[in-house]
């Protein structure tokens, strides 16, 4: 009996540790470059420009009011727990172009109060964005456009809650709720990534 349940015990553990890699299986590689730019301004090829490092993907936009700055709390939490860890960044995405300049961009880095050593938040053409969302599986629906009093274009973009963690090598390897993230889960699985040769 002793020797059955140890052998129970012996397979128990090796699908524990089988799943624990299949939920780290590549699911997609981002194999083609996209030019944006960064919130200081500097064009960047993504995800080329920042190869060699394991990345934990964010989708927001500065006008939100509610997903985004939840889904950036949660980074910055992860952020913060991994500081100083080489070979690991952040990236936030903006899929709202059209008012998310590198200068709203740098405006909100510094107003969430991040550290921006390895955060880049980028933007981009809209073609090359919608293009970069599609490969990611990032859907967004931009309601009507209200104008205010000065003209102002006002406007609310549904999306994919959404952050995707990204290998050193490109390679999609997991994503996660962006609102609801469990910052214990996230930091194991970009250790492993961290340790893969």
């Amino acid at each position: 009996m002793y020797m059955v349940i140890r052998k129970a015990a012996a397979i128990l553990l090796i699908l524990i540790v089988l799943a624990g890699c299949d939920r780290l299986s590549v699911i997609d590689i981002l194999d083609t470059e996209y030019i944006l730019l960064n919130q200081f301004n500097e064009e960047v090829n993504f995800p080329g420009k920042y190869e060699g490092n394991v990345m934990l993907v964010g989708y927001v936009y500065t006008h939100c009011p509610d997903i985004c700055p939840m889904i950036t709390y949660n980074m910055r939490d992860v952020q913060q727990v991994l500081e100083g860890e080489e070979n690991f960044m952040l990236v936030s995405i903006s899929f709202d172009p059209d008012r998310d300049s590198p200068q709203i961009l740098y405006q909100y880095a510094d107003n969430y109060r991040l550290n921006q050593e390895n955060w880049r938040l980028l933007t981009g053409e809209r073609r090359v964005v919608e293009s970069l969302l599609e490969k990611l599986k990032i859907a967004t629906v931009k309601t009507p456009t209200r104008f205010a009093d000065d003209d102002t274009p006002i406007y609310f973009i549904d999306h994919t809650d959404r952050v995707t963690l990204i290998d050193k090598n490109g390679q999609i390897r997991r994503n996660y709720p962006g609102s609801e993230l469990r910052s214990d889960e996230v930091i194991e699985d970009i250790r492993s990534l961290l340790n893969e040769v």
